[in-house]
């Protein structure tokens, strides 16, 4: 008895442990950063220069579902063919110089040459599950039976107008700083008619539950 009320007690206090952040309890806000969509910008913002967490939105329910429930949550979501270009772009960059990045970086260009290659010959439903950067965006933030867990979800093609009315509406810091490495050097990318079909295949759910146009 006297150890659940401990337990209840504990999860009321705001200590930042994962996936949980000192700018999240400050400002009352869960975001769900989900790879490649200017998640950093949202750090940087909020002062943060932790890390990035891709943490999903029952990562931060089974840690505390206390400040779930009250805390405002929120992500950003973008077009899946833009983001794949931005997460290849980024992998065949090295990454973050880490040891998996530099592993998956060599088995990118060990089967592949452009992103069309890339999307040939290394996309898949296999492969998406397999590495984080590439996971569907939805599993961060829908559940099982396909219900959103957050609040708002922000478009990256207009982030800067979506931000503007978050904010004011939460009340949060409202000039969010353009942080995205990926888009210092812009590329042009073709991609054939039949890897676009592939991505609206394998992506399928991002297409459909994110508002996207398949």
């Amino acid at each position: 008895m006297l150890g659940n009320l401990k337990k209840k007690i504990f999860k009321r206090i705001p200590l930042s442990y994962y996936p949980f952040k000192p700018f999240m309890h400050k400002h009352k806000c869960i975001f769900v950063h989900i790879p490649k969509n200017a998640g950093s910008s949202v750090l940087a913002l909020f002062g943060d220069n932790n890390g990035r967490k891709h943490a999903k939105w029952y990562d931060f329910y089974e840690s505390n579902d206390y400040f779930f429930e009250r805390y405002v949550k929120f992500a950003i979501v973008r077009e899946p063919l833009s983001r794949l270009k931005s997460a290849y772009n980024y992998s065949i960059q090295g990454g973050n110089q880490s040891s998996s990045d530099l592993k998956l970086k060599e088995y990118i260009e060990e089967r592949s040459s452009d992103f069309d290659s890339f999307v040939v010959n290394v996309f898949s439903s296999d492969f998406i599950m397999e590495q984080p950067l590439f996971y569907p965006q939805y599993l961060f933030v829908f559940d099982r039976e396909f219900n959103c867990k957050v609040d708002e979800l922000l478009k990256y093609e207009s982030l800067q107008q979506d931000w503007q009315k978050f904010s004011k509406k939460y009340i949060f810091p409202e000039n969010l700083p353009w942080e995205n490495s990926s888009q210092k050097v812009k590329k042009k990318v073709s991609v054939s008619a039949q890897s676009v079909r592939k991505v609206k295949e394998i992506y399928h759910k991002d297409f459909l539950l994110l508002g996207y146009q398949i």
